[in-house]
């Protein structure tokens, strides 16, 4: 099944995530985020870098627990690496800081 795209967010912003996912699937934006499209037993590391690179568009669900996930921040990189277009959307009002800061400095919010 083919995504549109790729949903990343701290586990801590599980429900916006949820949300966000629902109201995009919804409108027939066909979304990819873990866990729930992770198949049961299946590497999670290679399946999140299979996902990111085949997905177009990289949604970013910008909180100050995404600010400081490392695994944010490598799925993030991934993202840059491919060539993806990136949309951080911001769901408290708080700028990013470091690796954060350097990678979502440069994007349309």
């Amino acid at each position: 099944m083919t995504h549109n795209v790729f949903v990343s967010y701290s586990t801590k912003d599980k429900i916006v995530a949820d949300t966000v996912v629902a109201f995009l699937e919804k409108n027939n934006i066909r979304c990819w985020y873990a866990p729930r499209d992770i198949k049961p037993g299946a590497d999670w590391g290679e399946a999140i870098a299979k996902a990111a690179g085949e997905c177009k568009v990289f949604l970013l669900v910008f909180s100050s627990s995404a600010n400081r996930s490392q695994r944010v921040l490598d799925e993030l990189n991934l993202a840059i690496t491919k060539e993806a277009v990136i949309l951080p959307f911001r769901i408290e009002k708080l700028d990013p800081s470091g690796a954060m800061l350097l990678h979502l400095s440069s994007r349309h919010w």
